[in-house]
């Protein structure tokens, strides 16, 4: 199947026309005539680049929370709209909330839940996705009792009770339950309509079952996106399937304050993945974890591919360590937009500065990119770029102005490769995969805008995935 692309604006080098045959872009010139039986697409002056991508996702919870209740604070502005979002929820079987935060209800336990939701399983996840919150009812389910040993993050009342609050154990949880494959027909949908043509799934407990799952996905047209695959020790490192664009990509290294791992077994696990030739990717959100994971690096070496996920917190000293590591820092600008006015509430004053920075970043020379975190953040990568641009809360303050990027710095933070998230944005040239994303505006204006809605056709090896006027 051969498509052309006739008078697209490509950035770096003006209008062009573009062919695609056979998977790749097979030539970029000036006035190509077009082929019998060939799909022809005037650009009519947009712009035309390498499809993005979303460098930081976990799509199976992303799935899951489009058919959950939305419990963030946009969503939900108090205990009260949340008691009648509870029971307004359809349905009579098992409620999941997700992207709770204590600010809509303090004291969030299996008591409220009891007094104030449905007589339904509920089980609700903070926004941090450390914390599970269940009522009663869902712990009967689950042969939950309070007279069980129970694991470490199972926390209890004064008197010995369940409060019905599980902290970091997902997995614990999840076998359960149960673990239900969603569809991700609608999420990979969503993502072609943002241009996102490639993915990377940051699961730290993704196992050979999820990249045996993503890959049957990719064969059966259900996940259109090329998707990298993070996991810890027991996701073998083994290449796709065929007809399958699935890999695995660095080891997910996860790190939480409260419960740091002994620094010599960090350094061990590090060494040893690097062994093998393959790089981490630490989720790093406190200080104090950051430069745990800096010392840790320092002393284990420095793997090219080295990433860390977040660094939510960087202040001048860790900077200077990112920069002389030639560490990668996979960000999520757009929690500005989303969080800012409750971190300017809850992070300390002396922090705010130091919040998923932007220039701070590249002014030192440390390889940026970006991620949505989803669902525990916006999916559109456009909104992320605004985000990174501005800096602005949802109330309208700037957080750190300083940190605010150009607009091409904020595009470039989407673009680079799913193994190489900070290369930054190419031209479309000859022999590329043919994953790109047409706008419907010409370069100039994408980047006034960076406005998801001037997306107007996805292409992933060649196919089209998305097409705004079908």
């Amino acid at each position: 199947m051969s498509l052309l692309i006739l008078n697209a604006e490509i950035p770096g080098l003006g209008i062009r026309d573009v062919r695609c045959t056979d998977n790749h872009v097979d030539c970029v010139a000036h006035d190509l005539e077009p082929s019998p039986h060939e799909h022809v697409i005037d650009a009519n002056g947009g712009a035309l680049f390498p499809g993005l991508n979303d460098h930081h996702i976990h799509l199976y919870a992303t799935a899951a929370a489009r058919a959950s209740l939305n419990c963030a604070p946009s969503a939900l502005a108090n205990a009260e709209a949340l008691t009648v979002a509870l029971r307004q929820f359809p349905g009579n079987d098992w409620i999941r909330g997700y992207g709770f935060h204590d600010s809509v209800c303090a004291g969030l336990d299996r008591v409220w839940l009891d007094l104030n939701g449905p007589a339904r399983p509920i089980r609700i996840q903070h926004q941090s996705g450390k914390l599970w919150v269940l009522n009663s009812l869902a712990l009967q389910l689950l042969d939950i009792h309070v007279s069980q040993v129970l694991p470490d993050g199972v926390e209890r009342a004064a008197d010995g009770s369940l409060t019905g609050r599980f902290y970091d154990l997902d997995t614990w949880l999840g076998a359960k339950w149960g673990r239900q494959r969603l569809s991700l027909k609608a999420l990979s949908a969503e993502l072609a309509s943002y241009g996102v043509t490639a993915v990377t799934d940051a699961g730290v407990n993704n196992t050979d079952a999820d990249f045996d799952a993503l890959s049957l996905a990719y064969v059966n047209g259900e996940l259109r996106q090329r998707v990298q695959l993070m996991g810890d020790e027991s996701l073998s490192t083994r290449q796709g399937i065929k007809n399958a664009t699935v890999h695995v990509g660095p080891l997910k290294v996860y790190l939480r304050e409260a419960q740091l791992p002994a620094f010599d077994n960090l350094v061990g696990r590090i060494r040893t993945s690097h062994r093998i030739g393959r790089p981490i990717a630490a989720h790093c959100v406190t200080r104090v974890e950051l430069i745990f994971l800096l010392s840790a690096l320092e002393a284990a070496g420095v793997l090219a591919g080295d990433r860390i996920e977040h660094a939510s917190i960087a202040d001048a000293d860790a900077l200077a360590m990112i920069a002389d590591m030639g560490v990668t820092v996979v960000t999520q600008p757009h929690f500005i937009t989303e969080r800012g006015d409750r971190y300017l509430h809850d992070v300390e004053e002396s922090d705010v500065p130091f919040l998923y920075r932007g220039r701070g970043f590249l002014d030192q020379g440390i390889g940026l990119a970006g991620g949505s975190d989803g669902p525990y953040g916006s999916i559109d990568p456009w909104a992320s770029m605004r985000a990174a641009v501005s800096r602005k809360t949802r109330l309208g303050k700037i957080m750190a102005a300083s940190e605010c990027l150009q607009a091409t710095e904020a595009f470039a933070l989407f673009c680079g490769t799913l193994q190489q998230p900070a290369a930054g944005y190419g031209a479309v040239e000859a022999g590329m995969l043919a994953d790109l994303c047409l706008m419907s505006q010409p370069w100039s204006s994408v980047l006034k805008k960076l406005d998801s809605r001037d997306v107007r056709l996805t292409l992933c090896r060649g196919k089209i995935i998305y097409d705004a006027n079908a």
